[in-house]
């Protein structure tokens, strides 16, 4: 298992969101994301469309990632990579 505690360094929308889960769903590993909202600890599975867009996630929310599985690894990197740049990892774009 892989864990990284991050900061969110921009709002995380419904585009972002949905943008998200579609990358995640490429990777065998299980991907979660785990944040406080509304007073409540949150635990959203990222390859979760209808889990992701339900919650959308403010700048300066703390998050943390896990990823347990065979490629937990490669998974965290990207996801990392892809909420602190915005989407701009490897020519990705946010969509």
């Amino acid at each position: 298992m892989r864990v990284y505690d991050l900061t969110v360094p921009f709002d995380l929308h419904h585009e972002q969101l949905k943008t998200i889960s579609r990358l995640a769903s490429r990777f065998a590993a299980d991907i979660t994301f785990e944040f406080e909202q509304d007073d409540h600890l949150r635990v959203v599975d990222a390859k979760s469309l209808l889990g992701m867009m339900m919650r959308p996630i403010a700048r300066g929310t703390g998050l943390t990632i896990r990823t347990k599985g065979r490629d937990e690894k490669e998974a965290i990197d990207f996801m990392v990579d892809w909420i602190q740049t915005g989407g701009c990892v490897g020519g990705q774009g946010a969509g």
